[in-house]
């Protein structure tokens, strides 16, 4: 699958996208909701390494409001990104649908079969 990169990507970000797009299997492609939630982690990798390097540059301590050593702000900020990024990635489905299909238990794989005569009528809508 080759599919451009958003534009106003970093370096890390188009990294990112690259390197998620060739762990995508022949003949498959990413829906829309997938490729805006890699576009999303690749933009967060992006901030990742501008909050790194604001860290690289200061230090990993600050002065506080009192003079008081503290750990710099952009620590904690890359923290609640590096979660943001773990579930925006976690959310692209990467799993070969066959496969998962054999792997499946038998009661998860009759619950898969009813979900799909159940849901059938809902995806030829035009």
């Amino acid at each position: 699958m080759t599919k451009r990169a958003p534009a106003g990507l970093g370096a890390a970000g188009k990294s990112l996208w690259s390197s998620i797009l060739a762990d995508v299997g022949d003949g498959w492609r990413l829906d829309a909701r997938e490729l805006h939630l890699l576009a999303r982690a690749c933009r967060t990798a992006d901030e990742l390494e501008a909050l790194q390097a604001v860290v690289d540059r200061d230090g990993v301590t600050v002065a506080g409001s009192r003079g008081q050593v503290i750990a710099h702000p952009a620590l904690a900020e890359a923290r609640q990104l590096r979660l943001v990024q773990l579930r925006l990635l976690s959310a692209l489905e990467m799993v070969d649908p066959q496969a998962a299909k054999r792997s499946a238990t038998p009661a998860q794989a009759r619950a898969r079969r009813a979900a799909e005569v159940r849901w059938a009528p809902h995806r030829d809508v035009s």
